[in-house]
């Protein structure tokens, strides 16, 4: 991509815009689902009469040698725990929920280094510090939206008081806790492993984060465009449509 604002006509690669678009195409889909949970009813416990039905005839089939009586209260007990409306929720949402925690932290953290990348970049260069580049690259990822635009700009800040921060700090852990993940063990009682700290929220929770993965690298854009323009590259991340 040629940049017609700048003198030297520089070109700018922008392969980061795939990661861009995958972190959109979640977008509708989490909208729905989040929807659905929203607006979730439990199955009340006479809707279950067929199934019930079926499990008590399934029951016979495998057990001919059996009172009535005492399959009708494994059937019970089965359909009675089947009912429970939290088993409901569980069963119909959180693999559902979780794959789309999982898809969006992971887009959202590949797109936040790749849009600090790209300003960075850009703004070195254009300010004959390229150098510098290859030294602030290697940093973690905090340190490059949270210091290295220092470079182009001293006056530049994201304190770590700010939800932004807030938000790119939780999303690393959860990150790195799945990119990098270790199984907790046990043995004999004793902790051999001590695993990964991936943190499981309640429901309603993982819903927020979800939704504050999604705005976070857009939201960084703006931040980082706020602080250091003019030498802003404007088109990293400029439309976070349909993200709202």
């Amino acid at each position: 991509m040629s940049n017609p604002s700048t003198p030297d006509a520089a070109e700018y690669s922008m392969e980061y815009a795939h990661i861009d678009a995958a972190l959109k195409s979640r977008w509708q889909s989490f909208i729905e689902l989040e929807k659905e949970i929203n607006t979730f009813q439990p199955r009340q416990i006479t809707d279950f009469f067929q199934e019930r039905e079926a499990l008590f005839a399934h029951l016979r089939s495998v057990n001919p040698k059996a009172d009535d009586e005492s399959l009708a209260v494994i059937a019970d007990g089965q359909i009675i725990s089947r009912a429970d409306p939290n088993r409901q929720f569980y069963e119909q949402y959180d693999q559902r929920l979780m794959t789309e925690y999982v898809t969006v932290a992971l887009l959202s953290h590949a797109l936040c280094e790749s849009a600090i990348n790209a300003i960075l970049a850009v703004c070195l260069a254009e300010t004959d510090a390229s150098a510098l580049f290859n030294l602030i690259e290697r940093a973690d990822i905090k340190d490059k939206w949270q210091f290295a635009p220092k470079a182009v700009l001293p006056s530049y800040e994201l304190p770590r008081s700010a939800a932004l921060y807030e938000s790119l700090n939780y999303l690393t852990k959860q990150r790195n806790a799945l990119v990098h993940h270790k199984i907790q063990v046990h043995v004999a009682g004793k902790k051999i492993f001590e695993g990964s700290h991936f943190n499981r929220e309640p429901y309603d929770e993982s819903l927020r984060w979800i939704r504050r993965f999604f705005r976070l690298p857009y939201d960084l854009a703006d931040h980082a465009r706020n602080h250091l323009m003019p030498r802003f590259p404007v088109f990293v991340l400029i439309d976070r449509r349909p993200i709202a």
